[in-house]
């Protein structure tokens, strides 16, 4: 609800922006009905499950990437999301709240924007500024995409576990 409530007010100062939800989980007719409550239905497109060659081509037809992830009712939090990841390597600015893992991969401002979950207006705030200006939302993808083959990729991880391995056994 975070994305699409954002998303409604964004439309505001962008009228021509669309947004793509890709997935077909539990939320969907949920979804559905809240973009036809704010009247948004005829600039969201629904794209159901998407193939990752077919996930590729959203993220290079699309100009940023919104994931705010919420805590469950349970408490249950995910970690650091692939399709994040996915999204900022491939050049996507990426929106998304502090939740879980995902400020250990992005910094704020400088390689991604973060917002605190379940704030609509702020996501929507962050995203308003940030598109106001498409050379922040350049550097800001350059920098994302930058920061994913530097720090996350698996050689990286590799080298930090055996650092972290070689540590504790004493050599």
């Amino acid at each position: 609800q975070t994305t699409m409530r954002a998303f409604a007010r964004f439309r505001k100062e962008f009228p021509a922006a669309r947004l793509t939800i890709a997935g077909d989980g539990p939320q969907l007719e949920k979804l559905q009905s809240l973009a036809r409550e704010l009247q948004i239905d005829g600039a969201v497109d629904f794209a159901g499950f998407v193939s990752q060659e077919e996930l590729r081509e959203l993220f290079y037809s699309s100009q940023i990437f919104l994931h705010p992830s919420e805590t469950g009712r349970d408490g249950n939090q995910e970690g650091v999301p692939n399709s994040m990841l996915e999204a900022m390597a491939s050049g996507l600015p990426v929106f998304a709240t502090r939740h879980g893992g995902i400020p250990e991969a992005i910094e704020n401002k400088v390689s991604g924007i973060l917002v605190n979950e379940r704030d609509h207006r702020a996501l929507a705030d962050a995203l308003i500024e940030t598109a106001k200006s498409p050379d922040r939302l350049r550097v800001i993808g350059r920098v994302a995409s930058e920061s994913v083959a530097k720090n996350l990729n698996q050689t990286e991880q590799t080298r930090l576990l055996e650092e972290i391995y070689l540590r504790e056994i004493g050599r």
